[in-house]
């Protein structure tokens, strides 16, 4: 295993107990994240076609693929997916329902050409931190996985790549304000399909205690 975590694949094809998957392919690239509701979706689509207008990012996220990332795991052993639901449900079962509402833009990387236009969760995040940290761990005793030691900060990306002729302005996104909220009741553990759109598939969901 890297550093980093991720783990090179091999062709497989696993049955899991959301279903059966046909996992094939050299590799298998895989994160944790909560999903994105639909009418959470066409909120924010309601939105979109102003924001891609206004905002000059390079490559815009598919509107399937949004969600909000806990634990990025990368390449991963085919062998080693069971022990990966095993820390999703584990986790999973610690947590309750909780409310997430988003309130507004932000932006990664230099403040004149950001890397990453994202939408910000309102609140200190509690329940996102406390699952974060309570997943990486699982994650540890399963695989041997070792978190990103930078702080979780969660968002939900929208676009990538600033493109514009004049350096960006910050003031542009954090006039965006908005209400949106829901429910999460479950993790998911998501399979990158690279060069794919959208890029993004569920392959198991891991219900949270008392839904």
């Amino acid at each position: 295993m890297t550093e980093t975590g991720k783990l090179r694949a091999p062709s497989a094809f696993l049955r899991f107990r959301s279903g059966e998957v046909s996992l094939v392919g050299d590799e298998l690239r895989l994160f944790i994240g909560l999903a994105v509701p639909e009418d959470v979706r066409r909120e924010l689509l309601g939105r979109l076609e102003e924001w891609r207008r206004r905002f000059p990012f390079a490559r815009w996220a598919h509107p399937a693929d949004w969600h909000i990332t806990l634990h990025f795991i990368g390449e991963t052993d085919a062998d080693r997916v069971p022990a990966v639901i095993r820390a999703l449900d584990e986790a999973a079962a610690g947590a309750r329902p909780f409310e997430v509402r988003l309130r507004g833009l932000g932006t990664f990387g230099p403040p004149a050409r950001p890397s990453v236009l994202h939408v910000l969760p309102d609140g200190r995040h509690e329940p996102l931190r406390a699952l974060h940290a309570a997943l990486g761990a699982a994650l540890a005793r399963e695989i041997g996985f070792m978190p990103d030691r930078r702080p979780y900060r969660p968002h939900l990306t929208l676009a990538r790549r600033y493109a514009g002729a004049a350096p960006w302005d910050p003031a542009e996104a954090a006039a965006e304000t908005f209400g949106v909220a829901w429910t999460a009741m479950d993790l998911c553990l998501f399979r990158s399909r690279l060069g794919s759109a959208p890029m993004y598939a569920v392959i198991h969901r891991a219900p949270f205690a008392g839904r």
